[in-house]
This record gives C-alpha cells, structure tokens and sequence, in this order.
C-alpha cells in the first residue's frame, strides 16, 4: 500500500495569471492577505518557517520538499498538469522533477481540464479556455508521453496511470478515452490505466471507458452545514463530513479512496468559499487509519493506494505541508498509519 497526495504545482510567477491578477503573482498572495470571516475561523494559515512561502522552480527546494514527505510515508504525488488544448501551465515543476533523479517518490499525472476563470469574478470570467477534439487528445498523449518513460511513474498492473479530474466536464470524454489508450499501446506504453476522479459525485468508470475512479475529499453534504441559509462563507462540519464519507456503500467499480486534514478556500473565493468548523487531527487520524483497513479488504493488490487531499493546497486551507499552528502533527499522522500500511 502507498500514499499518494494530490499536488498542486502552482507556487511560481506565470504570465497567464500575471495579467489577471496583478505583476507576480503566486497563491500565496491568497494565503497571506485572508482574514478570519467569522468567529473562532483559523485564518491565515501561515506556512512553517521549516517551508517557508517557497518557489516551486527551487530545485534545492522541491529536492527537500520531496524528501520532507517520504520520510513521512508519502511515497507518491498527484501532480495536477494543466493542458489547454496543447498549451501546458505551470509546468516548470514538474519538468525540475521529472529530471532530477535523486526526488525517490513515486508520482502520476492528474489531467485538470476545465477552463481557467478568474476567482474574483466567477466562472464566467474565462481567462484560459478548454478546447476539446480528437487531434487534441493525441497531442494531450504526445506531451505526457515524456513523464510516463521516467521509471517512478505510478503503473498499475504495468500499465502506466492517468488521472483525469471531473471527467463528466469533458463532452468528448470517452473518444478520448481511446484515443489516449490506443496512443499508448501504439507507442509501447501498453494501455494506460484511467481513473476518474470524482470530483462533483460519484460516477461509474464505465461510462468513460475507465478504469477505476478515485474519490476526492471532501464530499459536500447539505445535511452537514452549520451556516444558516444565505450565510457567507459557507461552514460545513468536519466531522460529520468525515463520518458521511467513512460510511458510503462500496460502490460496483473500483474506487481507490481519499481523505483530508481540512477545507477553507475562503483565501481563494473570500465570502463566496466553503469552509470546514471543527477541524480535529484526531478524526482525520481515524479516518485514514480506516481507510488504510478499508483499502486492505475491499481493493485487489493492484489498487493498495490511499490518496490525500491535498499535499499543499494553501488557498483552500488544505495542506499536510506544516504551518505554525499543527507544525508537524499531521504529518506524524500520516507516519503513523503508514506504519500500519506497510510495516518495515
């Protein structure tokens, strides 16, 4: 069994964001100017100074951000890659890492495809739009291609593993499905094993052409507001989340499972975010020792990997990375039922 936390590659300068959101900017910028929006709101989350507001085209950096998480059992990363109908964003992370040798964690890609838009003005302010087609698919594979050779590539039965976030959000999603498996066997890949991430609810892989689906935390339930109607930001109990997401019915397809330490991405949307009350490293301790049990006896030997949300998802107050209040509980944490996972 191994842990993979989603990754977000975004904490450096791009043009693209340059020229909606001012000269430099970064995530960051986010994390540090949020406010607490209501009573007893844990914000900012200031990174630890072990970390620091880091650069992600530091590779002295990434080599120990790296080495930060595999020695406390996170042995493989989602990395989310944006490619808008062949023009890749924020890249540069992922190419430091794919080229240096020394980073021993294991990884895949998460194809994140819907259209960018400007956080401050909502969906409709698209700022880098999707395009799909059959051409695009093929060249969405030529320029993955590149990651897939490298040797800690995820390979699931030794076929190599792509992710591919909201699926249902692509109308052209299972032509692509083939398109990108037949590229793959074409090139001597083998097929590439597909999995959907549920980001909006849950879905069959059938009806993709997948292989399996992976559960995104946290799951929205009404029933676990604590806001009144119309109360902005949003509050959603932790724990009741937790307990909603323990308790699902084994779905009639693969689902490789997920949880996270929290949620506020109030840094991000400001009033028109969601943020989790009664946040408790204890309940998130119960709830990956669970699905490490979970993982053992529902899912074949192919499929041992319990995945976390998120590695360093700062603008959404979700992060393993240490900040100055938990330092590095929750990291221990994740040490502890990795033990359990994969005793030495």
């Amino acid at each position: 069994m191994e842990f993979f936390a989603f990754y977000l590659p975004q904490y450096h300068p791009i043009p693209e964001n340059d020229a909606v959101y001012g000269a430099g900017f970064t995530e960051w910028d986010n994390v540090l100017k949020a406010r607490p929006l209501f009573p007893g709101h844990y914000q900012p989350h200031v990174p630890h100074k072990m970390i620091g507001c880091y650069d992600l085209r530091n590779e002295k950096f990434l080599c120990y951000q790296h080495d930060l998480a595999y020695s406390f059992g996170i042995t493989g990363f989602c990395y989310y890659y944006y490619n808008f109908s062949g023009k890749t964003l924020l890249e540069r992370p992922l190419q430091i890492i794919r080229n240096n040798n020394s980073i021993k964690n294991r990884y895949c890609l998460c194809w994140a495809h819907p259209s960018w838009y400007d956080n401050t003005k909502g969906p409709q302010a698209i700022f880098v739009r999707q395009e799909y087609s059959q051409s695009l698919a093929r060249l969405l594979f030529s320029q993955i291609r590149i990651y897939l050779e490298d040797k800690r590539y995820l390979t699931i039965n030794g076929r190599p593993c792509l992710l591919i976030w909201a699926p249902e959000r692509n109308p052209l999603m299972r032509i692509y499905a083939e398109i990108l498996k037949e590229e793959s066997l074409r090139q001597g890949f083998g097929e590439l094993f597909l999995a959907g991430v549920e980001a909006y609810g849950p879905a069959s892989p059938s009806q993709f052409a997948f292989d399996a689906m992976v559960e995104f935390a946290p799951n929205w339930r009404e029933e676990n507001h604590v806001s009144l109607p119309g109360e902005r930001p949003v509050q959603i109990d932790y724990k009741k989340t937790l307990n909603f997401m323990t308790h699902k019915e084994i779905p009639p397809y693969p689902r490789i499972r997920c949880t996270f330490p929290a949620w506020d991405n109030t840094p991000r949307r400001g009033l028109d975010g969601i943020a989790c009350t009664g946040i408790d490293p204890r309940a998130f301790a119960h709830t990956l020792n669970y699905l490490v049990e979970y993982t053992k006896i529902v899912l074949p030997p192919s499929l041992q990997y319990v995945f976390l949300n998120a590695w360093n998802e700062w603008g959404e107050g979700c992060h393993l990375e240490p900040d100055r209040k938990y330092n590095l509980y929750y990291l221990e944490i994740v040490k502890k039922a990795a033990e359990r996972a994969y005793p030495s």
